[in-house]
């Protein structure tokens, strides 16, 4: 199973989403989505959700509330 983190920055009554586009074997290609990704070994969630906003996004998130864990299952 792989960790993630995903998160919906809000400003505003406004929702900052990105448009995937990059990788061509991307099962997310073309839609839009939240912030996040894969939380790396020894990383707290966290960590992953503050490193990642800063990554993708360049900003540093000064409130958040983590609001729960969700489980995807796949055949893939």
């Amino acid at each position: 199973m792989i960790e993630t983190t995903l998160c919906y920055i809000e400003q505003n009554n406004q929702y900052l989403m990105l448009h995937r586009t990059k990788k061509k074997k991307d099962p997310n290609s073309g839609k839009w989505v939240g912030v996040g990704g894969k939380i790396e070994k020894g990383e707290s969630v966290e960590e992953c959700l503050l490193r990642e906003v800063r990554e993708e996004t360049g900003l540093e998130l000064i409130k958040y509330q983590y609001r729960a864990k969700i489980y995807f299952y796949s055949d893939i």
